[in-house]
């Protein structure tokens, strides 16, 4: 059966693009751009849903360029190296503004969209699958194909830190040198403003040891790196923190900052306003917030992010931040009426527990700034504070992750 020709127009959370089919059903298409005429070669069918990927393009889009990485399209890990950077924030722009629509709200119309000045090797965590190959060839390194349980092995990946990427290299050829067996997994995380790599290898089962001297003959062939098992340092705007490779920490630096700075311009904190930091992880906005606020309330579930937090704010000598370790919705429970005057929350990807928004609307501050990894999941929860009567007043997109389809958004 030979393959449709489609014409995608809009482009969709997840990093496809949707075109219609004879019979007006949508096909989301992987690595076409809005407005091309592709040839969609179907890959799958879920949920009364079309999935295709773009085989010829036969009018290509002003904004397609040649994608930097070879891996491009058999890696899952991106999805618009196909697309020049302006054009990929436009369409994060899109797809957050449809979003929003779809929950009744409209995205203010002076919203930025904040990218990088070079949106290449900003990742300082990579997180990299071990791939055994079927038959003859090497052990190695890589992702996820895209929508697929395998893993393709790369030698490169120009999103990640260079750093990241050599010392994937050097882990590679000891494992490979060692003979190492059942491994699952290595994760690395590079201190931003030193020379402390940060690094995990995990057994499938956690079923396996490593040979004596592993680490050391790893170590031998980075020579310019300090290689770290437990954790390391974060700075910045003059403040410290512990890290471990188990608790979340922005993969992106230099968004990082642009994101916090965003938020706290938004929060508006005044030095007698006490703020509620909901999904604290390790303290990072909580210890910022604090400079300015008059004390600062954290929540988080984690219990080993909380003790990190706790650490953190001793670094720091920060004394008007206090910890409740819980899940959100249950925490803010305890929480009196008008004891705070603002909060900013940073969920995970699945957003707040409706209990967690009825707790703010009960609190009824003056001023929330919700931080947001999923468009739809924000604009699902911001419908809903809105419902209980807060109005929208402002909104940024920081473009954390280049390349790809995701985005943060505060509002």
């Amino acid at each position: 059966m030979t393959a449709p020709f489609l014409r995608p127009d809009a482009p969709a959370h997840g990093g496809s693009v949707v075109a219609r089919d004879e019979g007006g059903g949508a096909v989301f298409v992987s690595y076409a751009l809005p407005g091309e005429l592709v040839e969609a070669i179907p890959t799958g069918h879920r949920k009364g849903v079309s999935f295709a990927r773009a085989g010829q393009v036969v009018e290509p889009s002003d904004h397609r360029v040649e994608p930097k990485c070879d891996y491009f399209g058999a890696c899952g890990g991106c999805q618009w190296q196909h697309a020049v950077y302006p054009y990929q924030l436009e369409l994060k722009r899109r797809v957050v503004e449809d979003a929003w629509s779809r929950a009744g709200l409209r995205l203010p119309p002076d919203t930025p969209v904040l990218g990088m000045e070079n949106p290449w090797r900003y990742r300082i965590r990579g997180e990299f699958e071990a791939v055994y190959p079927q038959g003859d060839g090497d052990f190695g390194f890589g992702f996820h194909r895209m929508r697929s349980y395998s893993s393709i092995a790369v030698e490169s990946c120009p999103i990640h830190d260079l750093r990241i990427e050599k010392a994937m290299l050097a882990f590679r050829k000891v494992v490979r040198e060692c003979g190492v067996n059942n491994l699952q997994s290595l994760s690395l995380t590079a201190e931003p403003t030193g020379n402390g790599l940060l690094w995990n290898l995990r057994f499938k089962e956690n079923r396996g040891v490593l040979p004596e001297g592993f680490a050391d003959r790893v170590a031998a062939l980075l020579p310019d790196f300090v290689l770290l098992d437990d954790s390391m340092e974060l700075e910045f705007w003059g403040l410290h923190f512990r890290v471990r490779g188990s608790t979340f920490v922005q993969t992106n630096y230099q968004q990082m900052l642009v994101l916090y700075q965003t938020a706290l311009d938004m929060l508006q904190a005044g030095e007698r306003d006490s703020v509620l930091d909901l999904y604290s992880g390790i303290g990072t906005i909580s210890l910022a917030v604090a400079r300015g606020a008059e004390r600062v309330t954290a929540i988080e579930e984690n219990p080993a992010s909380v003790q990190l937090a706790i650490l953190n704010a001793r670094i720091n000598s920060t004394k008007n931040v206090s910890f409740l370790k819980g899940k959100v919705e249950d925490s803010l429970k305890t929480i009196k009426l008008g004891s705070h005057q603002a909060a900013i929350l940073d969920p995970a990807r699945a957003g707040c527990e409706p209990a967690a928004i009825g707790e703010l609307l009960r609190l009824g501050m003056g001023r929330l700034v919700y931080v947001s990894c999923d468009p739809v999941t924000h604009a699902r929860d911001i419908a809903m504070l809105v419902m209980g009567g807060y109005r929208v007043r402002r909104a940024a997109l920081v473009d954390m992750f280049p390349h790809t389809y995701h985005v943060e958004s505060v509002a």
